[in-house]
């Protein structure tokens, strides 16, 4: 039935690819040439926040940047640098709310998460939690991609996406921050759902963000997530920056 519908409305309205406005069928809207030119990360990359390195690198290592820090995720993978046509889908999806893209920006989310076997825990059982914007911004901005991505990325892995965080204060921007800024500016930032409270606990969670920068947003949400009885948390972005 879904096939069908979706034969039915590339007839009607015929799809094209993002990137490159290649006529598409079955409700694609990324070519194949547009996704094999996409900018992957791969290995040699640090184990704690994904940063991909050069050079013949064949141990497992933590770079110089995490070195004395003390993060409270696991660790944390993205697919995509951010960069090239990697940053044109995001702003694409996110600043002209091209929310169809959810789709094909899932199935680059699951390439994520295929790659590195350190999730395979967290596929067993585990739950998708999206980072969430404050009331204000989501009322301006319509949607939480964030949100759209971790959907569209449960229906295909078959983990439930759950809305556990709240995003108390309306932070500025971290895009300028360093990052001693970044952490400031996010302390107490968010809190747990009442209603999740105890839906989180002994749960492996995989938190969900369009980017990886500093990881200032993960930590913080994961820092909450720990203190209200999560098991352990993973973070997987669409880009790494």
């Amino acid at each position: 039935m879904l096939s069908q519908t979706r034969r039915i409305l590339d007839f009607i309205y015929p799809a094209h690819c993002q990137l490159c406005e290649h006529s598409l069928t079955h409700g694609q809207h990324l070519c194949q040439s547009c996704s094999d030119s996409l900018n992957y990360t791969a290995a040699p990359f640090c184990q704690l926040c994904g940063e991909c390195y050069d050079g013949e690198i064949t141990t497992d290592f933590v770079c110089p940047n995490c070195n004395n820090l003390n993060l409270d995720f696991e660790f944390a993978r993205a697919p995509l640098h951010a960069d090239g046509l990697g940053i044109s889908l995001l702003h694409d999806f996110k600043y002209s709310r091209q929310i169809h893209l959810s789709h094909e920006l899932a199935k680059l989310l699951e390439t994520g998460l295929g790659d590195d076997p350190r999730f395979r825990p967290y596929l067993d059982g585990g739950i998708l939690v999206p980072v969430p914007l404050h009331w204000s911004r989501l009322r301006k901005r319509k949607f939480n991609q964030a949100e759209e991505m971790a959907r569209c990325l449960g229906k295909r892995t078959g983990l439930r996406c759950m809305n556990v965080l709240k995003r108390r204060r309306n932070t500025a921007s971290q895009t300028r921050f360093s990052r001693s800024m970044r952490l400031k500016n996010l302390h107490e930032a968010f809190e747990i759902r009442p209603r999740h409270r105890e839906r989180i606990k002994g749960k492996r969670v995989i938190l969900i963000d369009d980017i990886f920068t500093t990881g200032s947003t993960a930590n913080e949400c994961t820092k909450v997530m720990l203190k209200h009885g999560a098991h352990s948390v993973a973070v997987l972005t669409l880009l790494r920056g």
